[in-house]
């Protein structure tokens, strides 16, 4: 029978069973911190061709060796130690590196430099390329060391990658991929000069890096600590992802009481909380706030530019902000909103009935009372404009608005630091529940109603700016319509949007459904069929120092991201999504700074869904980060381009997981379905049923470029459709003497379909590095 058309060592695995549970234990390790070379030399520029010149200076690390030794950008490097730097494909940049890592800390470069047609010797003393740290876990995060790092003889007579190691020629290279992956953790960011810790890598990204066939684990268990668990619960956990600590410890408030009274609880929690929050922001001056304020959002916006000197200065700012104090700060206003704000754990118990309830103005603390200005009742000239329909009353403070609104239709146009409506088909043209630097503070609760959230401008709708910010809408069938940052979105903040039932439609621009920048940002939807639709950057997203996460409870949704900015790889037919589990950082391509990225997560529970969309989603991650969606039953659809489906692109980890259901899985291009590239860690993960895979080029189980690429499904009779550079195919580096890892694990099934004929009950070791499991 026909195998494949490189045919390899095959083993019979007829009398073999491999436990599920513990299917990528590796009883060794692999990696090894006394094997790294720690004296890898770092020059600290951004280089490229001078078209046949030489290497040209594009930018320089402030406080790097190239910039102490007086080295400008434009200037061409013509020699290094009296040879040439000119060659072709890129070659010269390639030696060049490897001169500069291979003369390692202390060495001293002999540069020849053509500066303005005048040539000059330039002699830099390098420093280490890798830190000698890395970022530890807080003991709160001991839950990786305690469920992933226990040792059994159970798990090693029963793992899968036990066995496939005993080839001695293939554990050579497992582990030689596994340590060349895990040196990256140790790898300084584009604009960091110092030998310390680097400040923006996450601990968890840093555990996947050093442990990659953890990763199916660690997504279970960063799915188990979210899923079925009360909204302070969710943020005290992001808040341990994001290595911060833990929130502040308040004892839970009883839930008896009128509703007069449990409001004014949230009213009496304002003041301390927007205390929390200054602290946040404390060791930055007026002006520094001012910048962060304007300049950060520009990373993100596609819209937008900010120069590298702009976000070298805000990534250095960042580090002044406590985000532990705005973790806090959420922390103590949702043991007040818990009581009357969401269902038991049960999810049958109804809200509060607020038809018949009549509530009165508050009490305002002193610290927040304006001084002078009596409670406005509603068609008060003041605020007729702002407010309409069945207002019942508006108390102004020093923080913004709070407003309460009837059971009948309410229109809300201004801003406002609290609304509270208790029913009807109302109308939001505001903030509804979002902070910025004047309203530190935002929250919007919704009893009932089919209810239509329409932003006029960016930052609504439960999204978190430089403070907190909360939604929350209890029943009805809602319309949130926003532009950026909006729908649990956050940046320099928390952000909070819960909708509690109904067949919702959600829709904006960029940057929104579950956004975390520099905080956390979750939308949670517990019923209903879903429609959620946005251009970037959406549905789960993590960047730096964020957690992002979109978590639907149950329904048929519908999930679409991209259709806006065409991907330069192919404009004609294909646009970047960057969404769907998605982890972003910062990488230093178009300039020499950058910052490591944060966690994106998507979780559906239930329901048939659906998921469209094209380069860069649906469970990836991008520069040190990490992406991960999590489907737990139904016949669900994935529609992708390219770098998806549980792809880890350029030093990050990627994760889908689907545990049931006949799923389909499709990518136009490739280059996914579980794809590792550039040191990065690419996992597919399909427990049950029967699925059919479909893409075009490398994909399928492909490890690129040191990469580590793994499709592993574990049950039902699938088909697989791709090209020869694919389905448990690895490729040597272009770049260094080392082969990636591509595996393809079908470990049952009886009428599997592959590229090729693959005989039954058998485990092939491809020659170039690949892996494909026929059980």
């Amino acid at each position: 029978m026909n195998i494949f058309a490189e045919d390899g060592v095959q083993v019979s695995v007829d009398d073999r069973s491999f436990d599920i549970e513990n299917f990528f234990y590796l009883k060794e390790k692999g990696f090894r911190k006394d094997k790294v070379n720690f004296n890898k030399g770092w020059l600290g520029i951004f280089m490229e061709n001078a078209e046949g010149k030489g290497i040209l200076v594009k930018e320089i690390t402030k406080g790097s060796p190239a910039d102490e030794a007086g080295l400008k950008t434009g200037d061409i490097i013509t020699e290094i130690n009296n040879k040439t730097t000119l060659d072709t494909d890129d070659l010269n940049l390639i030696q060049f590196k490897k001169t500069i890592e291979t003369m390692g800390t202390g060495g001293i470069p002999e540069l020849t430099i053509s500066r303005d047609g005048t040539e000059m010797v330039i002699k830099p003393k390098l420093i280490a390329k890798l830190l000698a740290n890395m970022t530890e876990p807080l003991p709160s995060l001991l839950w990786l060391n305690e469920r992933l790092l226990a040792d059994s003889s159970q798990k090693s007579e029963n793992s899968f990658i036990n066995f496939a190691i005993q080839n001695e020629t293939y554990k050579e290279r497992l582990g030689a991929t596994i340590q060349r992956i895990g040196e990256e953790a140790y790898v300084r960011e584009g604009f960091q000069a110092n030998n310390e810790v680097n400040p923006f890598r996450l601990s968890v990204v840093d555990y996947s890096m050093l442990h990659p066939l953890d990763t199916p684990r660690i997504g279970q268990n960063i799915h188990d600590n979210l899923i079925d668990k009360d909204i302070c619960t969710q943020v005290e956990f992001a808040a341990k992802l994001l290595d911060v600590g833990s929130p502040l410890k308040i004892e839970q408030i009883d839930a008896a009481g009128s509703l007069q009274e449990q409001l004014q609880r949230i009213i009496d929690s304002l003041v301390p909380s927007v205390s929390l929050i200054k602290e946040a922001f404390h060791d930055l001056s007026q002006g520094e706030v001012e910048f962060l304020y304007q300049n950060a959002r520009k990373v993100w916006l596609p819209d937008e530019k900010i120069t590298p000197e702009d976000l070298t200065r805000l990534l250095a700012l960042s580090q002044k902000v406590d985000l532990s104090k705005l973790f806090e700060a959420v922390s103590l206003l949702l043991t007040k909103l818990v009581p009357i704000s969401f269902q038991d754990e049960t999810g049958t118990k109804p809200p509060l009935d607020v038809t018949q309830t009549k509530v009165l103005p508050f009490n305002l603390p002193e610290p927040i009372r304006c001084q002078n200005i009596q409670n406005n009742l509603s068609g008060d000239i003041k605020d007729a404009n702002n407010f309409a329909g069945d207002i019942l009353f508006i108390q102004d403070t020093n923080i913004g608005k709070i407003v309460v609104g009837g059971p009948g239709t309410s229109y809300y146009y201004a801003d406002a630091a609290v609304i509270i409506d208790l029913g009807g088909n109302d109308y939001y043209f505001n903030n509804a529940g979002a902070s910025n630097k004047n309203i530190p503070v935002s929250i919007c609760i919704d009893f009932s109603g089919n209810d239509v959230y329409s932003a006029t401008n960016s930052f609504a709708q439960g999204t978190g700016r430089f403070g907190i910010g909360f939604l929350v809408d209890f029943g009805g069938n809602d319309t949130y319509l926003g532009q950026n940052f909006s729908q649990g979105s956050c940046l320099f903040g928390v952000g909070l949007l819960i909708d509690n039932d109904g067949d919702d439609f959600y829709s904006g621009h960029v940057l929104n459904q579950g956004v975390g920048f520099f905080g956390a940002g979750l939308l949670s939807d517990l019923k209903g069929n879903d429609i959620y639709i946005c251009g970037q950057f959406a549905q789960g997203v993590g960047f730096t120092k964020g957690v992002g996460a979109l978590i639907d409870s149950s329904g048929n949704d519908f999930y679409f991201a991209g259709g806006k900015y065409p991907d330069f790889r192919d404009p004609e037919k294909s646009f970047q999504s960057m969404s769907q589990g998605m982890g972003m950082g910062i990488r230093p391509e178009e300039t020499v700074v950058g910052a490591s990225g944060g966690i994106g997560i998507l979780i559906d529970q239930k329901g048939n869904d659906q998921y469209h969309g094209d380069y860069f989603s649906q469970g990836s991650g991008y520069y040190y980060s990490l992406g991960l969606l999590y489907d737990h039953e139904g016949a669900d659809k994935y529609y992708a381009g390219r770098y998806a489906q549980g792809a880890g692109i350029h030093s990050a980890i990627g994760l889908l997981e689907d545990k049931s259901g006949d799923d389909t899985y499709e990518c136009s291009f490739g280059v996914s379905q579980g794809c590792g590239h550039d040191t990065g860690i690419g996992f597919l993960v399909d427990y049950s049923g029967n699925d059919a895979y479909r893409s075009a080029t490398s994909s399928q189980g492909i490890g690129l470029e040191k990469g580590m690429g793994i499709l592993a499904d574990f049950s039902g009779n699938d088909s697989y459709q791709a090209n020869d550079n694919s389905q448990g195919f690895s490729s040597p580096s272009k770049t260094e003497d080392i082969i990636g890892i591509g595996m393809l694990i079908d470990n049952q099934g009886n009428r599997d379909i592959f590229h090729d004929s693959l005989q039954k009950n058998l485990l092939l070791f491809r020659p170039n590095g690949g892996l494909v499991l026929n059980k």
